[in-house]
């Protein structure tokens, strides 16, 4: 009468081999997850920072200079607006931030009541922006003509 055994371990190694696979497969599932959740949450708090920015902007009716005392920031070349935050919202130089929001100059329409321009929020990595803007919010509000 022949011995069981092996095929008992056999049976019982190929089982351990399935629940690593298993294994593997949910841990991979769980880095993906977090990930996602966290490109999402960067997405947010870009969009809220771009709203911020773009209510501040047209309360001051464009007088970058006015946004700047009330929100913080920099002034660019050509009038854009620059701010760069750190990862609590908080207004820092270039080095701590995560992510840098910036409103273009603006463009007045035919009419001259009209302004147009927009807010781009990239993501931050060792001071430089990280590819594409997370977000981009069109702007328009009304002014005083020429």
């Amino acid at each position: 009468m022949r011995s069981k055994a092996p095929l008992a371990l056999m049976e019982q190694a190929v089982m351990v081999l399935v629940f690593a696979l298993a294994a593997a497969l949910c841990l991979r599932v769980f880095v993906w997850s977090d990930q996602t959740s966290r490109r999402g949450e960067a997405r947010d708090r870009a969009l809220v920072t771009a709203q911020s920015m773009a209510e501040i902007y047209k309360s001051c009716q464009g007088d970058v200079d006015e946004a700047i005392a009330r929100m913080g920031g920099v002034t660019g070349a050509g009038g854009d607006w620059t701010l760069i935050l750190d990862g609590e919202g908080e207004t820092v130089d270039d080095f701590g931030g995560v992510l840098r929001a910036q409103i273009l100059a603006p463009e007045r329409s035919q009419d001259g009541r009209l302004w147009t321009t927009q807010v781009n929020v990239w993501a931050l990595r060792n001071g430089e922006a990280d590819g594409e803007p997370l977000c981009t919010l069109p702007i328009a509000y009304q002014g005083e003509a020429a």
